[in-house]
């Protein structure tokens, strides 16, 4: 059975007007392959001809059976899809309808292949062969393992010699700078967490100042206020607050 790509919808809007049920389609065919499929035409209007035509992508793989059909209401157009043996794998293009004699043409994506390969399927034979394959590889594994494990044997168990020079120079050459470094990045660290707690202090005495200021200044000096801005001091003020006592709860 045919299957239908697409729906072409023609005089729904206005006289010769073109729409398309689906905005793009998809013929999925390997190389050396064919398929058959039908465009439905769907016709609001008065009967019409219309015409079909493919991109210069797509000419030679795409064909109408009927590129010239005359719809009354509704009408099916076969068309067949075939890609050579030595064809393209995928292959992009249009295929245009044509309405009112040539005062309309519109069209819509076609892609016509498939982006993978085709997959080859193992035969029997080759499965078994497969299988003996690896039950021969299966026990020399061993074999090849061992003499890489003692071969390894002397060389990490040597406790003496060059080993032990290298490990001693390498615990002293660890070992000299470890309480300046320390000591360095401890003030580091308290630094940078005053820093931010001196922020928060001062941004909640700015706030509680500026409060106290609106109050107290007489009414020619008094400054306004704005909601938005009102909203802002509010958020910052409780952030600075629970910022604090955060750090006071961290400190207990």
């Amino acid at each position: 059975m045919e299957q239908i790509f697409q729906n072409v919808i023609i005089n729904r809007q206005e006289i010769n007007s073109i729409e398309f049920e689906k905005e793009s389609i998809e013929i999925p065919l390997y190389p050396g392959g064919e398929q058959t499929f039908e465009i439905l035409v769907t016709n609001y209007g008065s009967p019409t001809h219309i015409h079909l035509s493919v991109s210069e992508e797509l000419k030679g793989q795409i064909t109408f059976l009927r590129d010239n059909p005359y719809v009354l209401q509704k009408e099916y157009v076969s068309a067949v899809a075939r890609i050579s043996q030595e064809g393209r794998v995928l292959t992009k293009g249009h295929i245009y309808i044509t309405a009112g004699y040539g005062s309309k043409k519109k069209g819509f994506p076609v892609q016509l292949g498939k982006v993978e390969a085709k997959p080859q399927e193992l035969s029997k034979v080759e499965t078994a062969k497969w299988d003996e394959n690896t039950e021969e590889l299966k026990p020399s594994r061993p074999s090849v393992a061992e003499p890489v494990k003692k071969a390894s044997r002397p060389r990490t168990g040597s406790g003496s010699g060059f080993g032990g020079i290298s490990s001693s120079v390498l615990r002293n050459f660890k070992g000299g700078f470890p309480s300046t470094s320390g000591k360095r990045t401890r003030k580091g660290t308290g630094q940078n967490e005053r820093l931010p707690l001196a922020l928060a202090l001062g941004g909640f005495l700015l706030l509680i100042f500026l409060f106290f200021l609106y109050f107290i200044l007489p009414a020619g000096l008094q400054f306004s206020v704005s909601f938005t801005q009102a909203l802002l001091f509010s958020i910052l003020f409780v952030t600075c607050i629970t910022y604090i006592l955060l750090k006071i709860m961290e400190e207990g």
